[in-house]
């Protein structure tokens, strides 16, 4: 065979170099979680994209998103659980791809400088139409809530506290039982702002642990509903949050009460889990471990020789376990709350801005975003 006939293989394109910046993703990020505390996490982390596009001196498309895609790992890699931000973060480059993509034909033949400052205005009207969600989804969830009922959430929630505040405002008359977090590493000063919240709008509120939330459903005469939030929806309709939703689920699929989530569509995350225990929250970004076996000896020979040397007396009996147990208790509450996954089948709808939806339903509408 002749060599001139065989054809030569295309060439692969070099990946393009994220551009250098002196612009802290991280930073950015935290402070705009610090200075609003309505922003959602996915929100935080575009809006930080968004400043970081406005800061970046950029010449190309190539060059835009690779300085994206950079930070954007960046950014998830500094949080414990990265599921909400990542849902953020992908979006908003499938949202600048379509941008650019759909450009007007006013701006076909722009030079890049032109092109950037309509990404980054019409990225800004994104961030405000996202913001809204909250209160579409809560004119689509009042129907739920009749009068003389009783509503039981758990964990804090900005869309359900829209949804209560909306329903109270409408003159709804209804009672919440609010699912207190067996964990003392939850969030307690956003918890007792939202159950103050609701006090102040006249709703009579309960407050239980989570143990004792059975005996609480058999002591209702008319059967509740529940209201919870979510932080992110994964592709087979399955929710992420703090760790509580899933035994609630499993005692409200016992009780036959209807569990409906409350949350935004942005936060819906292309990713299926292929579980729901440690190994499949692994997958999605997030280490943590509930087990920590222990006895009295665990701390070592070692240490407690240098214990004793440095005139430390050595902890036994109740004085050891109240010290581990204080100690732990610090830890958790420095790592935050734990995340769990709780499984389509036990959520009977998810409430968005788009409209009311079986969990199946997610991976249509991520179909609708990304193709």
């Amino acid at each position: 065979m002749a060599r001139g006939s065989l054809s030569t293989p295309p060439r692969t394109p070099k990946p393009v170099d994220s551009p250098p910046t002196e612009f802290d993703i991280v930073a950015a990020y935290n402070e705009s979680i610090q200075n609003d505390p309505n922003i959602t996490p996915p929100i935080a982390a575009i809006e930080s994209l968004i400043d970081l596009l406005a800061s970046s001196p950029l010449s190309t498309i190539s060059e835009t998103l690779a300085l994206l895609s950079a930070h954007s790992q960046k950014l998830l890699a500094s949080q414990r659980n990265p599921i909400p931000l990542s849902a953020g973060t992908e979006l908003f480059q499938r949202y600048l791809i379509s941008s650019f993509q759909q450009r007007p034909s006013s701006l076909a033949n722009s030079d890049f400088s032109t092109l950037r400052h309509h990404i980054i205005t019409q990225s800004s009207v994104f961030v405000k139409r996202a913001n809204g969600a909250r209160k579409t989804i809560a004119r689509h969830a009042l129907p739920f809530i009749k009068d003389d009922s009783t509503i039981i959430t758990f964990g804090f929630s900005r869309v359900v506290q829209s949804i209560l505040a909306l329903a109270a405002e409408e003159n709804r008359s209804f009672n919440v039982i609010y699912i207190l977090p067996a964990s003392s590493s939850s969030p307690k000063g956003s918890l007792e702002t939202s159950i103050s919240k609701l006090q102040r709008l006249d709703i009579p509120t309960s407050t239980i642990p989570l143990h004792a939330l059975p005996y609480a459903l058999s002591s209702l005469s008319t059967s509740p509903q529940f209201l919870l939030g979510a932080t992110a929806v994964l592709e087979n309709g399955s929710i992420v949050t703090d760790q509580g939703t899933h035994t609630i689920a499993l005692i409200a699929k016992a009780f036959n009460i209807p569990l409906h989530v409350c949350v935004e569509s942005y936060k819906f995350v292309r990713n299926f889990p292929l579980g729901y225990g440690p190994s499949a929250l692994a997958r999605l970004g997030v280490s943590q471990d509930v087990l920590r076996f222990s006895t009295p000896g665990d701390d070592g020979a070692s240490e407690a020789g240098e214990a004793n040397d440095a005139g430390v007396q050595e902890k036994k009996g109740d004085d050891y376990f109240g010290s581990e147990a204080k100690k732990t208790e610090e830890e958790e509450e420095s790592k935050g709350p734990g995340i769990e996954i709780t499984p389509p089948d036990l959520i009977s709808a998810l409430i968005t801005e788009n409209g009311i939806m079986t969990p199946n339903a997610v991976s249509e509408e991520l179909i609708k975003l990304w193709f």
